[in-house]
């Protein structure tokens, strides 16, 4: 079936190409030149793409090698790991034993970790979910706390975990964390008495015909599976750095997975299985914060949930063991990409949002249009985020209705985002377009690693009224 749409709608395209849009360029051929110049620049060794419309594939292509040792060409069925893509899978787990009552999204954890300290037990399910548990990381350079090559037990990462105080009182802010996520799976495992990829495989990967998609390995002979690799400091790829067994049967993201069975999972998230789609909807909303404030990072469970042009985007990317995969759902367009790469870091994400954009150019990905038609707009939104990162006020630029979302707490968010990536101050206007009373414009804020878009709108007196985030890796 898969492959046999795949020929239809090819054959369609080819067909549209030869009838002509001459005000339309040709997607295949833009994402064909787009792909082999990303591998050229970024040393991609190889690439998995699919792009899917209303669920079905309308292009699936494979560049490079899944093995530079082998030269052993990607295939469409080549597996990748997905890294922290595996993360909707958990919270797919986690609402299919709601669904039976197994548990419940407010559990607190100390339910299933007994013995955790006192500050954790208002941290529960939910807000692991959601990234609002205030768990922290244990990999950031100035704690790196996880030795990879130890084989830790639950126990002794349960113990390593919460050794650490939370970043901050559950419900009150937003902050990535894989450790949340580690630990939703030692939950999943002591409710099911079982290991959660079993859970997954049977009522998820099986029924979906997912059949190769599976939890890590190094040990088992997996067919078409890619060496992973990475970028040394001198700029040489190498293979894969070795992590303990443990680590890779994690629930923040331990999965082998390829293009056509992601594609086959893009077209259950509009279907009732597993999930019926009053469930997907509570894994697609972003939660607001204890105070009411939305976040300032969009999570929804094991999604990101974001904005573009209003457009509703579904994504998420992921990052492990010499792979980087990106998988965004632009939901009222019925378009989903997936890119699955094997190179750590490369920026796989700015590649899934520029081959949406040829398929469906509603969706094209920002970019500077022209001159910027109000330069000191720019310049006053500049100051405001240098104002934010040295935690001084910024009243004087928001309308007064919207003060209370833009208070000291979001200051306080921007500050930690604006310094983890190490932005440089440097703020390019990219867009600019009416709405209602006003307009809303689009900045971009770079960094070495992340690219920030702040969509702003401003009113008819130029405050500003609204302010948006948009992080690409």
């Amino acid at each position: 079936m898969f492959r046999h749409s795949l020929i239809l709608v090819c054959l369609t395209l080819s067909a549209l190409r030869s009838v002509g849009a001459p005000q339309t360029p040709d997607p295949v051929l833009r994402t064909d030149r787009y792909i082999a110049q990303q591998m050229r620049l970024q040393r991609i060794p190889g690439i998995s793409l699919g792009v899917f419309k209303n669920g079905s594939p309308i292009y699936v292509k494979s560049y490079g090698f899944a093995s530079l040792e082998l030269l052993a060409p990607v295939r469409p069925d080549t597996r990748f790991q997905i890294g922290s893509i595996g993360k909707q899978f958990t919270a797919v787990a986690v609402m299919l034993l709601v669904r039976e009552h197994r548990l419940a999204l407010d559990d607190r954890l100390s339910k299933y970790l007994p013995g955790i300290p006192p500050p954790w037990n208002e941290v529960t399910l939910r807000l692991m979910l959601n990234h609002q548990s205030g768990i922290p990381q244990l990999t950031p350079p100035e704690r790196n706390l996880l030795d990879l090559h130890h084989d830790y037990s639950d126990e002794e990462y349960v113990q390593l975990a919460t050794s650490l105080p939370l970043d901050f009182p559950p419900g009150t802010s937003a902050a990535y964390s894989d450790t949340a996520y580690v630990l939703l799976g030692i939950v999943i495992n002591r409710v099911i008495h079982g290991f959660y990829d079993d859970l997954l495989a049977t009522r998820v990967f099986s029924p979906l015909q997912m059949s190769r998609t599976r939890i890590l390995s190094d040990t088992d002979i997996i067919s078409g599976r890619a060496s992973g690799y990475v970028m040394s400091a001198t700029g040489a790829l190498e293979n894969q750095p070795w992590v303990a067994p443990a680590l890779n049967r994690t629930a923040d993201g331990s999965l082998y997975s390829t293009v056509q069975d992601l594609g086959r999972w893009d077209a259950a998230l509009s279907s009732e299985q597993p999930l019926s789609q009053i469930e997907l909807s509570r894994m697609w909303t972003v939660d607001a914060l204890k105070q009411g404030r939305r976040p300032l990072y969009h999570y929804g469970y094991g999604w990101e949930i974001n904005s573009l042009r209003g457009h509703r985007v579904i994504e998420y990317d992921g990052n492990w063991q010499g792979f980087q995969a990106a998988m965004a759902r632009y939901q009222d367009r019925a378009l989903t990409v997936v890119v699955l790469t094997n190179l750590a870091l490369c920026r796989v994400q700015r590649m899934v949002h520029t081959v949406a954009g040829y398929f469906d150019p509603a969706v094209r990905h920002f970019s500077a249009e022209g001159a910027d038609p109000a330069p000191a707009l720019t310049q006053r939104f500049a100051m405001l985020l240098k104002d934010v990162a040295r935690g001084a006020s910024m009243t004087g630029q928001i309308a007064p209705f919207a003060r209370t979302a833009y208070g000291p707490e979001w200051a306080a968010e921007v500050t930690r985002e604006l310094h983890a990536v190490g932005w440089s101050g440097r703020l390019e206007f990219l867009e600019q377009r009416r709405v209602d009373a006003g307009v809303e414009r689009v900045y971009e804020a770079s960094a070495a690693d992340m690219t920030e878009f702040f969509t702003v709108r401003y009113d008819a007196q130029s405050m500003i009224d609204w302010i948006d985030l948009y992080r690409e890796y």
